[in-house]
């Protein structure tokens, strides 16, 4: 072989490159003026850790952390938080993806200015997936001295519901940092002098909206589930979570119903004290 031949060789492959440069910069300011860089990235990001499991939960981590302030940990990285809420730590790296994954498609449905408190880190919010607890809980939120607050949701069939039911009550620590007597007026939406039952095992469907109920029967119920009934607080976080998962307008949000109007005092507080913007639900309830 002659070196002229291996210099023309060279050349071509210096030139094969040189033209594919130009077309994947071309395709980049194409994508740019229409607005696509980021789906671009993440489309090339993703093909590039399609199979490897850990990798993609890292960058779903990455993105939530990113997108939304929020900092999520599972695994090794939360076993001492874990073991103070009496939970099981998940190492499962499939269905710790499965959780981010809906998690990510879930937070997408609050207006964007919800997060706001979590980026400028005025308040740092913890999510920690856990494999299950040791009780008969399916999630827990807390709030520290420090305002910051923590989610621990576990793997189940409810986590998107789970997920915004623990999620109001973070919204609900923040607005009552800012309204002293938050829903103050909460118990005049009930039954007159309802308690709540704060012992699980003692509830019953009573007063308790079912889709398979006739009008008249309805006409007399004020919670969405049994589990409403525990207090105040769960009661609220319940109808977030039913609001914030609904695929269609139940019979219950018809106006003049009394959940409707638990719901209206409800959202009230939330446009006034989180966003006036359009959260999911808004198509459904108004």
């Amino acid at each position: 072989m002659s070196r002229g031949y291996i210099r023309e060789r060279k050349l071509s492959i210096f030139t094969y490159f040189f033209i594919l440069s130009c077309v994947i910069l071309s395709t980049v300011f194409v994508f740019k003026e229409l607005g696509l860089t980021e789906s671009l990235e993440e489309i090339l990001y993703q093909k590039d850790i399609s199979g490897d499991i850990e990798l993609e939960n890292k960058y779903y981590i990455k993105k939530i952390k990113d997108d939304y302030g929020i900092n999520v940990t599972y695994g090794r990285n939360s076993e001492n938080f874990v073991s103070a809420v009496d939970a099981n730590v998940q190492y499962d790296e499939i269905i710790i993806n499965n959780n981010l994954k809906t998690m990510y498609e879930a937070l997408k449905k609050y207006p964007s200015d919800v997060f706001t408190m979590f980026k400028e880190e005025k308040h740092n919010l913890y999510v920690m997936l856990v494999s299950n607890f040791n009780d008969n809980n399916i999630a827990l939120a807390s709030k520290n001295t420090l305002n910051q607050y923590r989610m621990y949701l576990s793997n189940s069939e409810d986590f998107e519901r789970s997920l915004h039911h623990e999620f109001f009550h973070v919204l609900e620590y923040y607005m009552e940092e800012k309204v002293k007597y938050l829903y103050h007026s909460w118990n005049s939406y009930n039954p007159y002098g309802y308690e709540y039952q704060p012992d699980v095992s003692k509830l019953t469907d009573e007063y308790v909206y079912s889709k398979y109920n006739t009008e008249a029967e309805n006409s007399n119920t004020y919670f969405v589930t049994k589990y409403s009934k525990v207090s105040e607080k769960e009661d609220r976080a319940e109808i977030f979570a039913e609001i914030m998962t609904l695929n269609k307008r139940e019979g219950y949000l018809k106006n003049g119903t009394n959940i409707k109007s638990k719901i209206t005092y409800l959202l009230n507080e939330i446009y006034e004290n989180i966003s006036i913007s359009d959260f999911y639900f808004t198509t459904f309830v108004n």
